[in-house]
């Protein structure tokens, strides 16, 4: 008998890619992107970081996790095609689960190693950037968000079975990036992707893992996101812009003619684009400031 095996396509749905830097003299940081295979700014901006990387003298060491889920990225779907399951709800996963609690548990496994992580994320097209951290529970999140210097940090809901609250839960310091794109099909917001990139850069300057200039960049903490659905089927007009500045009764957009308006001061994070939604979907979404709370 004659077995020969025929590839039609480089593409691995069963393992994933870890890149290394670094002389181990120093922090150790793990940086993610891919959990959800359609998120593809944040896979574009970890491609975007494995390149800078390598021009660099790293005085530490730092893993870049590209791709976490590849057969989700392959299929460019939130969930795994094999088991239908979202892994960031599945973390610290299981060794002896479906392929989606096996892939979670090697991933656990290959990020227990280091002091800090950062998963890199997409909230849709119709998101904006910002950071995420659960930085009510542990104070300490908030000077490594400013490190980070994204103007908008928001305050996680603390959703179980997420990576990065779950490390934080371990005693890891991590946080999460949502960057706009990815959703629907893995659209990739190349310029969120490239600044994204350069806020790396800058927290990884902050950590004393790489050589170069700070920079304080100034940042304001929000509350958790509060999402405006829409009553009943009808049509939204957007009238704002995600990633801005709101006050309480500010004009968010039309729903079948009447006004939606901010519940409280605070930043928009995401508006949906002009389109018939049915009841239940989400229209917008505003965080509080923090000095509102």
């Amino acid at each position: 008998m004659n077995i020969r095996e025929v590839i039609f396509e480089p593409t691995s749905v069963t393992s994933f890619s870890i890149h290394e830097f670094g002389d181990g003299q120093g922090p150790s940081i793990a940086i993610t992107a891919g959990v959800h295979g359609d998120e593809q700014t944040a896979i574009h901006t970890a491609n975007l970081l494995i390149k800078l990387l390598g021009s660099q003298k790293v005085s530490g060491r730092i893993k870049v996790i590209p791709i976490c889920n590849p057969a989700s990225y392959r299929s460019r779907t939130r969930c795994s095609p094999f088991d239908h399951l979202d892994m960031n709800r599945f973390f610290p996963g299981n060794a002896e689960g479906s392929p989606t609690m096996q892939l979670a548990d090697r991933l656990w496994k290959e990020t227990r190693d280091v002091e800090f992580l950062v998963d890199i994320h997409c909230c849709g097209v119709d998101g904006s950037t910002y950071t995420l951290a659960l930085y009510e529970q542990y104070p300490e999140m908030k000077e490594l968000a400013e490190a980070l210097g994204i103007p908008v940090v928001i305050q996680s809901g603390g959703q179980a079975g997420q990576l990065f609250v779950e490390s934080c839960h371990t005693g890891q310091k991590a946080l999460i990036i949502e960057l706009p794109g990815g959703q629907p099909g893995g659209v990739i917001n190349a310029k969120a992707a490239e600044e994204c990139c350069e806020a790396l850069n800058r927290y990884l300057i902050r950590l004393g893992v790489l050589e170069g200039e700070l920079h304080q960049s100034q940042v304001t903490f929000y509350g958790r996101i509060n999402t405006l659905l829409a009553p009943h089927p009808g049509l939204f007009l957007p009238l704002a812009t995600a990633g801005a500045r709101c006050d309480k009764g500010h004009l968010l957009g039309t729903f079948e003619g009447h006004p939606v308006i901010a519940p409280f001061s605070g930043v928009i994070t995401n508006l949906s684009q002009a389109r018939y939604c049915f009841a239940g979907e989400r229209m917008a979404g505003v965080a509080p400031f923090e000095k509102d709370l």
